[in-house]
């Protein structure tokens, strides 16, 4: 039985090979975006997962004094100070980095950030061993990565060479490697390379760290606390340790510790400012996919099923014969779900070959994104899958299967039995699809001219002509400044301590009782000028008075707004910040160094002096500057042979999230672009059966003179109102989806035009006319006489 089952169920998707390979197709790319989807989801809410301790492993964060976030550091000295005062607190861990010169033998030096740890990091922390040891009690020792063994030693055994950290210092300090690990997974908040004991950090200067030294923070302190109380009271109890720190580092006034367990640590992306560790994706980056995937699959299905419903139409007459040769309802109705159920099941395995392309070239678009699809060894995956697999064959095979097996053999061959594209349930299902169509033209348009707006945004500098050089110390910046002096095509250059984009300070600035945190830079004397700063109102800093380097600051018109100033009012109130008094001379225009995803940040600019410069600015005309790049590093090298160059583009801070930008319009693009294809396919099967319906009518009106346009109007008044609702529908939630989804990404975007819903309603009404079209004109050819005679 089972076996004829299936040889009929072949034998009709044979048949109707139009319909079957469509409909493979298009539910394919459904259940292959719905997998993306669920599979970004899944990775999203998977970061430190892979940790066994991670509900009683806590990092401890730091209220900063007035400031708007919880910050990621801590205090180094109170880490110790808490394992000797506290019994609930079983283990401590430090971990703190700094960018320094690597190098192994007598090749060239690497700038590399190293990471500084406790020995009890891998009691705490599951980073598998790939070859040697993890002791890291052993202060001669580093760890490394299997990228990073590949980079230095190629093909050789790793452990037991000898790295030299700090390379080019008179401190240089020569490790060996005692241990390979396996590369640290991308849903890791700690993502480091090189690892060794936090004993050999040493300070610029080559000294080491005292470990009493209450003025030093760590990037990150972590607790093992088995017992979740514990966590609570030792929030409480730090709180004396405030006085040591806070007299130590005047600077950063601490007012209390937040102890989160490693589980929710990955999920307080907007809650951590200072945060040297990495976050899981946001909201958007989460469920977006997962959305936009479940529209892309809901269309397939609702395509699947219109489909369906037309060929069924065509196969009354076979379910009549086979009902007279004996067949039950429940055989007709196992065999009508039997194919939907083959051409999903066929769907599902061609889906799989298109995730083995989608999905590494969706990681290929986004930074340290590493989504997989493991169909076997992924439970949940499984089980999500089965679960599609039953939703889609029921919502395609359940109409034909459930309503139309029912017919009784009379009813279908005296012809009273006709059902096509206007039964209810094939028009809501139309209606449906035109909406989600709506909807993700709307985003493809919108998020297109969103990429469109972020190429072409004023940051408020300049970023297309200008370069960098990270300085290795401030004793270089005037050797170099004078000897590019020389280099043709340089326009401009200026040193800096912080800069735009790359580098700046978190401060707390107080004036009139009005407490906001700032992003503080401070600069050179050039620098506004090489920058292309523009000063709204009041003056420039002036090298010449020393005043200027004491106590003058200037703020941006978004810093005078967070105080309630205009611009005239800002000129001459004083700024509390760092114990000092600084008096505004002048308002620059704002600026945006911060991407376009992070919101506008009140700035202010302090004129520093050369011993604390830490970067050399360079301008130049846009067609000289990467040959004065390439001429600056050859100047580096000359210079400084034992010190790595470190320069960079200044446009290198928009790139990638320029590069994220169209990468999510580039993805909404395509998958309207699918949605519009499923749409035209499902409207060109329902208009196929009103076409069949009405054949004999429009034979008649054909006969006695009808026009083409009564003949097009007969064949489409059905569908007028559909389209109508359905784009009223698509617009309101295209647009409210849309918005969302922008505003949950960027902090700066375009938002969404009319023009966007426009365009979507006049594409579709375009596609719309061009399949109704097609079909309308086949019937206008159709001889009347041949109809009649054969009706």
């Amino acid at each position: 039985m089972i076996k004829n089952y299936f040889k009929i169920v072949f034998r009709n998707l044979w048949r109707y090979k139009g319909y079957s390979f469509i409909n493979i197709i298009g539910m394919a790319i459904g259940i292959a975006a719905m997998v993306w989807g669920y599979q970004v989801y899944q990775y999203s809410f998977s970061f430190d997962d892979f940790h066994k301790d991670k509900d009683n492993v806590y990092r401890v964060l730091s209220y900063q004094k007035d400031a708007d976030q919880v910050k990621g550091v801590f205090p180094m000295a109170a880490l110790k100070q808490v394992q000797q005062d506290f019994s609930g607190v079983k283990e401590a861990v430090r971990y703190d980095s700094r960018g320094m010169n690597v190098k192994y033998d007598k090749s060239d030096a690497f700038a590399e950030n190293v990471y500084f740890t406790d020995p009890a990091f891998f009691d705490l922390f599951n980073f598998p061993l790939v070859a040697g040891s993890n002791d890291l009690s052993d202060q001669n020792a580093v760890m490394i990565t299997e990228k990073v063994a590949k980079k230095y030693f190629g093909k050789q055994a790793a452990v037991g060479k000898v790295l030299t950290m700090y390379a080019g210092e008179t401190y240089a300090m020569p490790l060996t490697v005692k241990g390979v690990l396996k590369d640290v997974p991308a849903n890791s908040t700690m993502q480091f390379n090189i690892l060794t004991n936090f004993n050999n950090q040493l300070k610029s200067d080559g000294q080491k760290i005292a470990p009493d030294d209450w003025g030093f923070v760590l990037d990150a302190a972590f607790f093992r606390i088995p017992d979740a109380a514990n966590a609570a009271r030792l929030e409480n109890e730090m709180k004396k340790y405030l006085p040591l720190q806070n007299k130590a580092k005047q600077d950063f006034i601490i007012t209390g510790f937040k102890c989160v367990s490693l589980r929710k640590h990955a999920g307080m992306r907007e809650m951590i400012s200072w945060n040297a560790l990495y976050t899981r994706p946001g909201e958007a980056a989460a469920n977006g996919p997962l959305i936009l995937a479940f529209l892309i699959f809901l269309s397939a299905c609702l395509n699947f099923s219109n489909t369906t419903v037309g060929r069924a139409s065509r196969r009354l007459k076979e379910i009549g014969m086979r009902k007279v040769m004996g067949s039950t309802h429940a055989q007709l109705m196992k065999q009508l779900l039997l194919e939907c159920a083959v051409i999903v099941a066929a769907a599902i395995a061609l889906s799989v070959l298109f995730n083995r392309w989608w999905i590494p070239m969706f990681n290929q678009m986004f930074e340290g994104v590493h989504v997989e699809a493991n169909y076997l060894q992924d439970y949940n995956l499984f089980v999500f899958i089965a679960l599609m697999f039953a939703g889609a064959t029921l919502l395609a095979g359940a109409y034909p299967a459930f309503y139309v097996s029912r017919f009784s053999p009379t009813s279908i061959f005296r012809g009273s039995v006709k059902f096509g594209g206007s039964n209810l349930f094939s028009r809501l299902m139309l209606g449906l699809q035109l909406s989600i169509a709506v909807i993700t033209v709307v985003a493809g348009l919108a998020f297109s001219r969103n990429a469109e707006f972020q190429r072409n945004y004023d940051f408020g500098f300049t970023i297309d002509n200008m370069m960098g050089v990270t300085l290795s110390d401030s004793s270089s910046y005037e050797a170099l400044k004078n000897t590019m002096s020389d280099v043709p095509g340089i326009t401009a250059t200026a040193g800096t301590r912080n800069h735009i984009g790359f580098d700046s300070r978190s401060v707390v600035g107080e004036s009139e009782g009005v407490k906001k945190e700032l992003d503080y830079y401070e600069v050179g004397r050039d620098y506004l000028t090489t920058m292309n700063l523009k000063i709204a109102k009041g003056r420039e800093f002036d090298a010449g008075l020393e005043s200027d380097y004491n106590n003058a600051l200037l703020i941006t018109q978004k810093t005078a707004a967070d105080y309630g100033w205009n611009e005239k009012q800002a000129l001459g109130k004083t700024i509390h910040i760092d114990s000092m008094d600084f008096s505004v001379v002048g308002v620059m225009k704002d600026l945006k160094p911060q991407g376009f995803f992070s919101p506008h940040k009140p700035i202010a600019m302090k004129l520093g002096r050369e011993k604390r410069f830490k970067y050399l600015i360079i301008q130049a005309a846009p067609k000289d500057l990467s040959t004065v790049y390439a001429k600056t590093q050859d100047v580096w090298k000359r210079l400084f042979p034992l010190k790595p160059f470190s320069g960079f583009y200044q446009n290198e801070m928009a790139a990638e999230s320029y590069k994220t930008t169209v990468a999510i319009a580039k993805i909404f693009s395509w998958f309207a672009i699918v949605c519009i294809l499923l749409t035209a396919t499902g409207l060109f099967a329902l208009v196929s059966l009103t076409a069949m319906k009405k054949m004999r009518e429009i034979a008649l009106r054909k006969v006695v003179g009808a026009s083409p346009h009564h003949i097009v109007a007969l064949m489409n008044k059905g569908y007028v109102w559909i389209f109508i609702i359905a784009s009223l529908l698509g617009c309101v939630a295209g647009y409210a989806f849309t918005k969302l989804m922008l505003d949950l990404i960027f902090k700066v975007n375009a938002g969404v035009e009319i023009a966007s819903m426009v365009w979507s309603v006049v594409l579709l009404l375009l596609i719309a006319a061009l399949t109704s079209g097609i079909k309308v004109w086949q019937a206008l050819r159709t001889n009347p006489v041949k109809v009649l005679r054969a009706d």
